[in-house]
């Protein structure tokens, strides 16, 4: 069994791979460390998709040199800290006019990897390539991306990377739900994770979880991360993950998480 340290090291790692795993798929998106912080960019009118993570103590200038690269750009940004660290952050996060959100945002580990259970009655989960990718972006844009964005934020190349493997929930046989599992150096985590609002409580969401999480214990892992919106906290217990590390998140004003453009490398 894992410990403590080890489990949140790999919750914190995965947490920056999947950011960097998209900013590598969009166009014109990039991501570099400033000493011990993460910044990236997707390019992506998300704030979710463009800021920075602080993942332990930094030095007096490397926040402000990386949240200054990304806001080069003019897109929507946000600002992850484990919260023990908050105290160096809040300051730069103020300077750029981001305001902390109110409630945390949980990492959560899921150690040992149980067996995924038998899905609920109507419910079907299918892996999706780039042949099934439109059926994909199908659910983005009935949970309310454009076109457009859809197109971008899921590009054909994402599906065909090797370190991702995306997931389609169908109930009585409609395409209602998705997901996505993005392997890391040392663990998987599940990410985008939704549900149609007509179709949830069924047990879509539970469903295409479950998948992600096959995907990494396939992959021969021994445990594999999220991060949870406040709404999902109590789905996923229910699975058996639990809270590892706790970021406090700063964001642009009237955007905390779950209330913008409903898409994530992120967790509903």
């Amino acid at each position: 069994m894992r410990d403590e340290r080890e489990l949140t090291a790999l919750a914190n790692e995965n947490f920056v791979a999947s950011f960097a795993k998209l900013a590598e798929h969009c166009e014109g998106g990039d991501h570099r460390w400033f000493g011990g912080v993460f910044a990236y960019l997707t390019g992506l009118p998300i704030s979710l998709f463009n800021g920075c993570v602080v993942l332990g103590p930094v030095g007096p200038t490397e926040l402000d040199e990386a949240f200054a690269w990304v806001a080069r750009r003019d897109v929507p940004k946000r600002l992850f800290v484990v919260d023990q660290f908050e105290p160096q952050a809040a300051e730069v996060a103020a300077a750029y006019g981001l305001e902390r959100d109110a409630a945390p945002y949980p990492g959560m580990v899921l150690h040992p990897i149980q067996e995924a259970p038998t899905p609920a009655s109507g419910v079907a989960v299918a892996r999706v390539g780039a042949a099934g990718l439109e059926e994909f972006r199908q659910v983005g844009t009935a949970l309310g991306l454009s076109r457009d964005l859809a197109e971008r934020t899921f590009p054909e190349s994402l599906l065909r990377d090797a370190d991702v493997k995306g997931f389609v929930g169908r109930l009585d046989g409609r395409a209602v739900g998705y997901s996505l599992a993005i392997r890391s150096e040392g663990t998987s985590g599940v990410y985008n994770v939704a549900t149609l609002p007509e179709a949830r409580r069924r047990g879509v969401g539970t469903a295409v979880t479950w998948a992600a999480v096959e995907a990494g214990w396939r992959a021969g892992l021994d445990c594999v991360v999220l991060q949870s919106s406040e709404m999902a906290i109590p789905m996923y217990e229910a699975m058996g993950f639990r809270t590892i590390v706790r970021y406090a998140v700063f964001s642009e004003p009237a955007t905390p998480i779950g209330h913008e453009t409903p898409v994530p490398p992120s967790p509903q």
